[in-house]
């Protein structure tokens, strides 16, 4: 990873600025924003008024000389607009969380699959039905998780209170632990005697009922870590929706921001995690990344959601469907528009690539 990015924005950087940058971020903290979505049909309405009286007109067209050349009349520059190719990956957003407003979007409603992202609903929809004390045991469901996907390798016959098994799947990407969670709140709301695959089934549902709450218009979630499912679906602006309640919730910040995670299980064992998201250790990138969720399948491509702040902004990122080497050539070319550091002249695809093949 190359440690100084050749930016002219950013060398102009003093470390006085850094400071002040990391105090204000330090500031507005995790959770600070507003789920509010944008309304993008406000507009701004201005009137103008003419007069009927011809001889008053008369008097002034003789008073008022008009310009010369077109040089004396002001001119608004245009507003720079972004097409589809600003980005390779297949749907992307930028959203401006402190101004409540997207800045860029591709193919936001288009029909997407989330993959590991899809735990950010997961989290929400435990931290909704659980407190942070209420203990997850964990028992056979995890026999119904696939073995090729990504593990926290948490042990049946363990416990871990809620925030530790979300950090558990939050962290790693732990599919287990995602299992795990749907097994415990799907009986706690639904009864004890429901069978492993019945939880899954009954938590799926818990799942699409809160994504309506937040505003979601086009999810269908079956699966609570986002292995591939045909039915299990969703768009980027949906997505937006879910990343935006998750920015709001400490508990979630507090674990994605985290590069390594360490807890304990309630038999005082130890579990220590990497975070799969790499733009945490990135000393290249001016702002503070906060988070959030990677995900990984073959059917849907490289997927990122990114949220990060800068000089009291905050800014969510979002990037579906991409290649290996570019889900984070994306992420930081939408964070620096965000940002207003875009540099068109900068070749954000020349940067080190992710080379990780896991979520």
């Amino acid at each position: 990873m190359a440690k100084v990015r050749l930016k002219s924005v950013y060398i102009k950087k003093s470390i006085a600025v850094i400071a002040a940058v990391c105090i204000a971020i330090a500031s507005s903290g995790c959770g600070s924003v507003d789920l509010r979505m944008y309304n993008s049909n406000s507009s701004e309405e201005s009137t103008s008024s003419a007069t009927s009286d011809s001889s008053a007109s008369e008097t002034k067209a003789s008073e008022t000389k008009a310009p010369e050349t077109t040089s004396d009349v002001p001119v608004m520059e245009p507003v720079e607009t972004y097409g589809d190719d600003f980005v390779r990956c297949e749907a992307a957003i930028c959203y401006d969380l402190t101004e409540e407003k997207i800045i860029y979007s591709k193919n936001a409603d288009g029909k997407i699959y989330p993959a590991s992202t899809t735990k950010i609903l997961t989290a929400l929809t435990a931290i909704e039905y659980t407190a942070p004390e209420y203990v997850y045991y964990v028992g056979s469901e995890l026999d119904l998780v696939a073995q090729d996907s990504s593990m926290s390798w948490i042990a049946q016959g363990s416990s871990l209170c809620r925030n530790e098994i979300l950090t558990a799947m939050l962290a790693p990407s732990g599919n287990d632990a995602a299992y795990c969670i749907a097994a415990n709140v799907a009986r706690k709301i639904y009864g004890e005697s429901l069978s492993d695959t019945e939880t899954i089934d009954y938590f799926a549902v818990l799942m699409n009922d809160y994504a309506k709450k937040l505003g979601a218009e086009n999810t269908h979630f079956t699966v609570p870590d986002g292995y591939h499912d045909d039915d299990h679906y969703t768009t980027a602006s949906d997505m937006l929706k879910f990343a935006i309640a998750a920015a709001q919730s400490k508990t979630i910040c507090d674990i994605t921001s985290q590069p390594l995670a360490v807890v304990y299980d309630e038999q005082g064992g130890i579990h220590s995690w990497d975070n799969g998201n790499i733009l945490l250790t990135d000393t290249t990138i001016p702002y503070e990344v906060y988070g959030m969720k990677t995900g990984y399948t073959d059917e849907a491509g490289f997927c990122f959601i990114g949220y990060a702040g800068m000089d009291g902004k905050e800014i969510i990122t979002l990037t579906f469907g991409c290649e290996i080497k570019n889900r984070y050539a994306d992420t930081k070319k939408l964070m620096d528009l965000g940002f207003g550091l875009y540099d068109k002249d900068y070749d954000y695809y020349s940067l080190p690539t992710d080379t990780e093949q896991e979520d």
